[in-house]
């Protein structure tokens, strides 16, 4: 028999919050000795995590801490498929090998950030640090039906924790190496018998870099962090609820550190040979982002039908400073200012999860703004400032319905329609080495495109702890212009299709001591924005077309009440098809003279090579193992990633090796109750690896970003 869903009252009030993937884990909810259910809401309504015919990752606030992982960008380590890249400040999150490389400008990413119900659009606002999270789970496929267009790759939601009626909270202070100063906060309580509220607060700053400009000698890679959020919680009557929540975030860093690859010849002739954290730049990076935002959730219960409306307002503030040519020489650095702004309106209506055929009907509406404001691109050859807007007008009807044919059998079939318009504006002054100075006429365009996105699942379960399923859904990216052009043709690019086609098995074996998740998937994947850079400037280009194929693995075991291990494994064979007009670099041979080193861009087939940014193989490994004392106990953590490398770029020719990343910490909570104290050490990277967080080919030179080196300290808690 299936195993039951949530209570009728519990799930209506879990899926009204309006937080996309919730963990219960009251005591009813364990199995001694054993897992305990984790419930997500991947199919806009709480259901337990083993019997979602969706292949979804996710993680409690409590294992994340564990782990180490602080921020989005961390997710990588502990999530099969998922792979993050960062670009001058950007997330940029690649599932199954879907994702994007470059993403600003009004241009988003086929990989969809949710945070409490609300989407972010701008790359530059999906850098999270975690400070308030119950939970984040990791959809993998196309999401397109539930969550919108640009779904294509699959979705990351984050949890936020609700305020409590009961006065209570937690504080840490962290001290760990190059100087690092940490500090959380979280209260909750109770203002009135019906209204409770909460805020949580976070800093971290790292004063010292992972390495130096050689050049200037300033460090590189440090940082400063700011955020805080605030949620409060009306219930009005037993039927109606109302949710508001602001939250405020600054950053500040020595960053995006761009340096010469390790054995190319930039164009001036002199090859890198500083530390692998080092730079050797006549531009010191700078990076600031400043974000905020506001939402308001109100749901109803009707009884048979409950209703849910989620209202949001977001905007960010980006300014960076880098290298263009990654080398010492001053031939070209870029100094980028962008805002960000959106708006969007979601109404959703859901039945009640008692019934045989559940389903859910919804409106979305969304409107952004992205810009350059302006991008100053200076070079020896002139002074270029360019400005440019991409606004977009998007709306969205959608539904989905999933039908019991009998007790263990379901059909699901989803649909959903965008219409979607982007308008573009771009002008550019161009200031010559004498003084001399030309104004571009501005130029415009615009786009307007709808489509049909679908979802067709069929699960059974075979027993009450094993669930099979197939599934074929139908997702698609928005087209848009590349935000960095001021001539005509402007030159759009058109939206992409993906068709998967998915088989997936989920099951709680052993009395629920092993759970083992694992789906196989087949992508069709057409029009693909493709992102390069030249002389410079970041363009999108549709290639043909490609075909992905692979497997991912979740296994947890608990084999005693204290001890659990965790593995995960992706397989994935990305390879592009018919690619005649890829970008393609060839490292110009120095001949002493004329000629110094660089590379010639130019074009060329690209057919049977390998996704950008995309392993072949991922593995990560982590055990959580539990020690009573005579006073208190101790919780020990390790986790440990590989990744068999990839590469940069269409032509393959630049990429980042195999590489291993470790884990680990031990936390004491010293007292034997209530565990209220508790003293943590730990550490991240703990190898000290090198490994790039983005890598590509301009003329000047071959460029890489490398990610943060090792880190450690300890960190002082107590919950009250």
């Amino acid at each position: 028999m299936k195993r039951p869903l949530l209570s009728s009252a519990t799930a209506i009030a879990v899926a009204l919050s309006a937080l996309p993937a919730v963990a219960q884990t009251t005591d009813s909810d364990k199995v001694e000795s054993g897992l305990e259910e984790i419930v997500v809401t991947a199919q806009r309504r709480a259901e337990n995590l083993q019997d979602v015919p969706v292949a979804v990752t996710a993680l409690t606030a409590e294992s994340l801490g564990a782990k180490g992982i602080d921020t989005t960008t961390d997710l990588t380590l502990v999530i099969p498929g998922l792979t993050y890249t960062t670009v001058v400040g950007s997330a940029l999150p690649r599932i199954r090998g879907v994702g994007a490389a470059i993403s600003l400008g009004g241009n988003e990413n086929p990989v969809a950030t949710y945070v409490d119900g609300v989407y972010i659009a701008s790359a530059t606002a999906s850098v999270l640090a975690f400070n308030n999270i119950e939970q984040i789970a990791v959809l993998k496929g196309p999401q397109g039906t539930l969550f919108g267009r640009n779904a294509t790759g699959g979705l990351i939601q984050v949890t936020t924790r609700d305020p409590s009626s009961e006065l209570g909270g937690e504080a840490s202070l962290s001290y760990g190496n190059l100087d690092t100063v940490g500090a959380n906060l979280y209260m909750t309580g109770g203002l009135t018998e019906n209204l409770a509220a909460d805020l949580a607060m976070y800093y971290n700053d790292q004063q010292e870099g992972y390495g130096r400009n050689l050049v200037t000698g300033a460090e590189v890679g440090k940082s400063r962090d700011f955020a805080a959020r605030s949620k409060w919680k009306l219930d009005i009557g037993s039927a109606t609820t109302v949710r508001l929540a602001f939250d405020y975030s600054k950053t500040r860093a020595a960053a995006p550190g761009f340096r010469a690859v390790y054995g190319t010849v930039p164009v001036t002739g002199v090859p890198f040979t500083g530390g692998k954290f080092d730079i050797a730049s006549d531009v010191d990076p700078r990076l600031e982002v400043e974000q905020s935002g506001g939402s308001l959730t109100v749901s109803h219960d009707f009884g048979e039908v409950s209703l849910l409306s989620i209202t949001a307002y977001r905007e960010s503030d980006f300014h960076a400073i880098f290298d263009i040519d990654k080398t010492a020489a001053a031939i070209a650095k870029s100094d980028l200012s962008q805002p960000d702004r959106q708006f969007s309106q979601e109404f959703q209506l859901l039945s009640s999860d008692n019934a045989p055929l559940r389903w859910v009907l919804g409106a979305y509406y969304f409107n952004s703004h992205g810009a350059y404001d302006p991008l100053r691109i200076t070079s020896v050859a002139n002074d270029q400032f360019i400005s440019s807007t991409q606004k977009t007008e998007s709306s969205a009807a959608f539904g989905q319905a999933s039908y019991n044919f009998t007790d263990r059998t379901a059909l699901t079939l989803g649909l959903r329609y965008t219409a979607e318009t982007k308008d573009y504006r771009a002008s550019a002054r161009i200031v010559l080495p004498s003084g001399v100075t030309t104004d571009r006429p501005a130029v415009t365009d615009s786009l307007d495109e709808s489509r049909l996105t679908w979802r067709v699942a069929l699960d059974h379960h075979f027993s009450d702890d094993l669930l099979g399923y197939v599934s074929y859904n139908r997702g698609f990216k928005s087209g848009g212009f590349n935000p960095q052009r001021f001539t005509q043709p402007l030159l759009p690019f058109e939206p992409e299709i993906l068709d998967s086609f998915e088989a997936g098995v989920k099951a709680d074996l052993l009395d629920r001591r092993l759970r083992i998740n694992v789906a196989g998937f087949y992508y069709d994947y057409e029009n693909i924005q493709i992102n390069a850079f030249q002389g410079g400037i970041s363009t999108i280009y549709n290639a043909a077309s490609a075909k992905i194929h692979g497997v991912d693995l979740d296994v947890t075991i608990a084999p005693v009440s204290d001890l659990t291990l965790t593995g995960g494994l992706s397989w994935i064979h990305a390879r592009f098809g018919d690619f005649p007009g890829a970008v393609i670099s060839t490292p110009q041979v120095p001949n002493g003279t004329t000629i110094l080193g660089g590379n010639a861009v130019g074009t060329g087939d690209a057919e049977g090579n390998r996704l950008p940014l995309t392993p072949d193989w991922t593995v990560n490994l982590g055990a959580d193992y539990s020690v009573l004392l005579p006073r208190g106990r101790v919780a020990l953590s390790a986790n440990y990633f590989h990744s068999d490398g990839w590469r940069a770029e269409p032509d393959n020719r630049i990429g980042q090796d195999p590489y291993d990343l470790v884990n680990a910490s031990a936390t004491w909570f010293i007292d034997d109750d209530d565990e209220n104290y508790s003293l943590k050490l730990w550490g991240k990277n703990l190898s000290n690896e090198a490994y790039a967080v983005q890598m590509n080919a301009q003329p000047q030179s071959d460029g890489v970003a490398v990610g943060p080196g090792r880190s450690y300290g300890v960190t002082l808690g107590v919950k009250f």
